[in-house]
């Protein structure tokens, strides 16, 4: 699937993912909840492993981490942290989240960072979730407001063309749809902590956030444009940024929504 593909090139091209700043806002995950010595803990998606190894740290050699993830390169690059950290209580395991099937009531915490949005179908991943889970057990996910990073000048800027561009961030960009679609998959006791790490940007830089084609969605309209149309789509989001300065330069929201919920 085309889609799937673009997933797994875009993360196996961020070999320097790893900063303070990634680190940082990943593992704030676990300000708001915790595995305990003993437990077993999924981390999905894992990418460079911050989630899992912090997890391995907490469940000890009692407890067990599994982290999945589709993007090879990411995953050497955890392996390489386990055994220098010399973790003997965490499983890589390179597979598609929506096709992994472990057993059911497996798991006591399921952690998810910034990835939540790359599946197409959420309801369904959050029902798998939810099965493997054990009762009395949490999730926790982070997501982001659906005007983050730009996205609704870059919605706009496509309509303006004819194009309609789904927005990834849509399904659980505000904490009403994050709730709704959770109580829909039968979890209970559920936050939502926001948190801002937007910040202002030059004009140039606001503007070159976007090449007029790149999006992650199963349904990228934008695939299948000719360079004409995508130039002319990428100098109508070039007017929506500049429309959008002020003397402190344009606001790159990055609003973060940090999700917890339990299984009853």
């Amino acid at each position: 699937m085309m889609y799937k593909q673009e997933v797994i090139d875009f993360y196996n091209a961020r070999t320097n993912y790893d900063n303070d700043a990634t680190r940082n806002r990943a593992i704030a995950l676990f300000d708001y909840a915790t595995p305990f010595p003993g437990q077993s803990v999924l981390d999905v998606a894992t990418g460079t492993g911050n989630i899992a190894i912090q997890a391995a740290k907490k469940v000890g050699a009692s407890g067990s981490v599994i982290g999945i993830d589709i993007a090879t390169e990411l995953l050497k690059i955890t392996q390489q942290k386990i055994q220098a950290e010399n973790l003997s209580n965490v499983q890589l395991i390179e597979v598609d989240a929506e096709a992994y099937q472990p057993e059911s009531n497996e798991f006591d915490a399921i952690y998810c960072s910034y990835a939540i949005v790359l599946f197409p179908n959420i309801p369904t991943i959050l029902g798998s979730w939810y099965r493997c889970l054990k009762s009395g057990g949490f999730i926790a996910f982070t997501c982001s407001s659906e005007d983050s990073y730009l996205a609704l000048s870059i919605v706009e800027a496509c309509a303006k063309h004819g194009i309609t561009l789904p927005n990834l961030h849509e399904p659980l960009g505000t904490p009403d749809r994050i709730q709704h679609v959770l109580t829909q998959a039968k979890f209970n006791q559920i936050e939502i902590h926001p948190q801002q790490m937007g910040t202002y940007l030059g004009l140039e830089k606001a503007q070159s956030r976007w090449n007029g084609q790149f999006w992650l969605h199963t349904d990228n309209p934008l695939r299948e444009l000719k360079p004409e149309k995508i130039r002319q789509i990428k100098a109508s989001y070039d007017d929506e940024i500049a429309a959008l300065e002020t003397e402190q330069g344009v606001w790159h929201e990055e609003l973060i929504y940090y999700v917890v919920a339990r299984k009853p």
